[in-house]
């Protein structure tokens, strides 16, 4: 049974966002071992906001969209 726990920043990403990952990531699993669709766990804990760290920064909810907007402007 496979069991994929998604790490988010709270308040970054909207229910429905939320709801596309749980349903995307199960298909990525049933892709690679078709059959395993009904027993694939997936959760999504919200980390506090401010509670998460990269390179020495905080990383907020706010810089979440924004730094996915820089991205999609570089493509």
């Amino acid at each position: 049974m496979p069991i994929i726990n998604v790490k988010l920043v709270e308040g970054a990403f909207r229910t429905d966002q939320k709801h596309e990952l749980l349903s995307k990531l199960t298909d990525a699993v049933e892709s690679v071992y078709p059959g395993l669709r009904d027993v694939t766990f997936v959760t999504i804990e919200e980390v506090k906001d401010g509670g998460w760290g990269i390179g020495g920064q905080t990383i907020t909810a706010q810089k979440v969209p924004a730094h996915a907007e820089k991205n999609l402007k570089k493509s």
